[in-house]
Parts: C-alpha cells; sequence; structure tokens
C-alpha cells in the first residue's frame, strides 16, 4: 500500500521535479557552452574548466537554498499560509548562507583589499608630487586638501578611507556582491513559489474534479436504484392481476420478468451498454405489458433493427414507457402506446406517446419524472432536450440525447 501511494505521490510531483531540473541543468551549461563557443571562435585554445568549475561553486550556494525552499520553507511556512515567517526566515536563512561562504573563501577579497591599502600606504611613505590637474599658482600636496563646504572632500585621492575591517559588520553586507547574490535568491525562492503554486492549482483542479465525479456517480446510483424498485413494483403488481385471470399468460410474465431482472442485475450496473441491448430491454417490457393487456390497448413500437456501436447510460428511457402504460392506459376506453426511437446522426430521438386518460398526477408517478431530469442533468449537463407537451387526451414525451 505504501509503494502504491508513494508511485502516485511520485507521479504527481513529476512535472513539477522535471522543471527544476531542467532549469538547473542549464543554469550548470551555460558556461560549458559559453567556453565551448569561445574555443570554436578562437578566443582560446582549450576549455577553460577551472573557471568552469569556480562559476559551478559560486552556483552551489543558491543550489542549497533552493533545495531548502523547495523541501521545507514553501512546503512547510509558505503554502501554509505563514507568508510573514516565510519572508523573515529566508532573509535571515539567505544571509547566514553568504556570510558563511563568505567566511569560509574570503581569500580574493581580502588580498585585493590587502593590495589597494599597500599602494595607499606606499604612496602616502614617497609623498605626494605634482599633479597634472592642478592650477598654476595653487600649492599642491597633503597639507592642504580639498574642501567642500569647509569638509574634505571624500573624491580627493588623498581622503584618507577607514580600514575595511574597522567597518561595522553590516557595511560591507551593503557593498560588493551581497545585494546582488541576494536579489538572485529573491527571484530563484520567487520562481520556486511559482511553480509551486501552478502545480499545486493544477492538482487542486483534479482532485475537485475527482471528487464532483465521485459525487455524481454516487448520485446517479442512488437515482438509478430508486427507479429500479418503482419498476419491480409495478410488474409485480401486474403478474399479481394476471395470476387470477389467465395463469398461462402469468407465467409467460414470470418469464419475461427473470429477462428484465436479468439485465437490471448484469448491465445496469454499467456506466455505457450498446443501444441493441437497451432496446432488448425495452422490447420485453413492452411484450410483458401487452400479456397483460387486451386488444383494445393499441401498442406500436418502431426501433431500428441496426444501431452500430451506439451506447447510451442504462435504463434510460424505460421509465418513460412505463409511465405510459401506468398512466395511459384504460380498461374501460380505447388507449394507445406508442414508442418509437431513431438514431439520427449523431443524437438519439426517441419519443413516447400515449393517450391521457388520468390527469391526476399520484406521489408516484412526480418522483420518477424528477428522477428522470435529475438523471439526465447528470449524464448530459446541457447536451440533451426534454419536452413533455401534456394535453387533454394526449401524454407525448421526446427526448433528444447525444450518441456515446
Amino acid at each position: 500500500m505504501k509503494k502504491v501511494f508513494a508511485r502516485a505521490t511520485y507521479k504527481r510531483y513529476l512535472p513539477e521535479m522535471m522543471i527544476y531540473i531542467a532549469v538547473w541543468l542549464i543554469v550548470l551549461m551555460v558556461p560549458v557552452v559559453s567556453n565551448f563557443f569561445e574555443l570554436l571562435s578562437g578566443k582560446v585554445e582549450v576549455m577553460r574548466w577551472k573557471g568552469v568549475f569556480i562559476l559551478w561553486l559560486n552556483v552551489l550556494p543558491f543550489f542549497f537554498l533552493f533545495l531548502l525552499n523547495n523541501r521545507v520553507l514553501a512546503p512547510f511556512l509558505f503554502l501554509k499560509q505563514k507568508v510573514v515567517v516565510y519572508v523573515v526566515v529566508a532573509i535571515l536563512l539567505s544571509t547566514f548562507t553568504f556570510w558563511v561562504v563568505d567566511m569560509v573563501s574570503p581569500s580574493r577579497p581580502v588580498m585585493k583589499r590587502q593590495q589597494i591599502e599597500q599602494r595607499m600606504r606606499d604612496r602616502g611613505k614617497e609623498g605626494p608630487g605634482p599633479r597634472e590637474h592642478d592650477a598654476p599658482g595653487k600649492p599642491s600636496g597633503p597639507d592642504i586638501p580639498s574642501v567642500r563646504g569647509g569638509r574634505p572632500d571624500p573624491r580627493h585621492s588623498d581622503f584618507p578611507r577607514p580600514p575595511f575591517e574597522e567597518m561595522p559588520f553590516f557595511v560591507p553586507l551593503f557593498r560588493g556582491p551581497f545585494l546582488g547574490r541576494m536579489l538572485i535568491a529573491l527571484l530563484m525562492f520567487s520562481f520556486n513559489i511559482a511553480v509551486k503554486l501552478f502545480f499545486k492549482s493544477v492538482r487542486d483542479q483534479e482532485a475537485m474534479k475527482e471528487l464532483e465525479h465521485n459525487n455524481l456517480q454516487t448520485e446517479l446510483d442512488y437515482l438509478k436504484y430508486q427507479i429500479n424498485p418503482h419498476f419491480f413494483m409495478n410488474t409485480l403488481n401486474n403478474i399479481h392481476a394476471l395470476v387470477d385471470i389467465d395463469t398461462e399468460k402469468a407465467k409467460q410474465t414470470i418469464v419475461e420478468l427473470s429477462r428484465l431482472m436479468r439485465y437490471v442485475l448484469y448491465e445496469s450496473n454499467n456506466r455505457l451498454i450498446s443501444l441493441s441491448k437497451e432496446l432488448q430491454f425495452l422490447n420485453h417490457y413492452i411484450e410483458l405489458m401487452r400479456i397483460r393487456y387486451t386488444d383494445k390497448v393499441r401498442i406500436d413500437v418502431s426501433f431500428p433493427t441496426d444501431t452500430g456501436e451506439v451506447q447510451v447510460p442504462p435504463l434510460l428511457f424505460v421509465s418513460f414507457v412505463e409511465n405510459a402504460f401506468k398512466h395511459g392506459v384504460s380498461y374501460q376506453h380505447a388507449s394507445f402506446v406508442s414508442v418509437c426511437l431513431q438514431v439520427v446522426g449523431e443524437e438519439i430521438h426517441f419519443v413516447c406517446s400515449n393517450s391521457n386518460y388520468y390527469r391526476s398526477e399520484d406521489q408516484h408517478h412526480g418522483i420518477g419524472l424528477d428522477n428522470i431530469r435529475k438523471r439526465l442533468r447528470l449524464l448530459f449537463g446541457e447536451r440533451y432536450k426534454l419536452s413533455i407537451d401534456d394535453t387533454a387526451d394526449c401524454f407525448d414525451v421526446q427526448l433528444l440525447v447525444p450518441v456515446s
């Protein structure tokens, strides 16, 4: 179970990891490609791998900060809505990292500062000579410093600067490459957060769609199982009525009912079934109804003989046919039930009409139609069309659904 969960988590985060790997490979390959083009152009004779390694070492602190941000700071602080804490920790961590890097490898800056200070000391010992830019008639030398508003001019070459080591601790941080490195770290953190937020939104949308799908499937199953007991209750009532009237018809009805139950038990659990099986089911149901009624009830059926590979949700049309026989047949008057289905292009046209003698709708009839409308809405969204025409002598239902 843990392996399956780990594999699923790996697949979910694989695109995000691939982006990070691609970006870091580009960063590492930039100095190599630059040296290669210099070699091709003739500027250098051999690849300067030492310079490439130095650049890679300079990139190493940023890679360290990226790993900490990607695995610790972003998931446990930023994505947990602790934005202020995240910003403070990120700044402190970046400052500490770059300070440690400067302490570990200070040779180049220190040597450069020592060289500058040694030149200034040597120049002070030798004494300044006349400068070409001094105006004629004006004294020159260190005893008459340049002044601006009564203060020594900092731009004057003889203006003494305090040694680098005697400055306050925070001053060196704002001189040299520190601000540049902090800016790069800020851009790197921002890029990391942007990628994480993007893929988090994608994963949230997928989870929401999966949740909606599960909810829809649960509601569809509930509506379908609400239709089935209603259907079998009416069928059993029909068989009960035939037992005393015609035993042979009752036996034949039980056979037809067994076929219907086999379809409901083994086929209706599928999300889609072939239209031919659904029409076969409707034919069995209509034949069951023919056994019950006399010749005064005219039953017309028109189904296509070849439906090809068309598929439909199971038990999609039987509720209309069931209501037609239940509310459209009279034992005292001539009645009719007409069922027609056609496949026209990319649509299925279903029409069910019946004589209308029972104007008052009982509670169960209303529940059946409401369930049908809910199921159609869940299955097809806005891609279906259901129209019901209830007149004085005819109840007509027309349904258009797309071909699956």
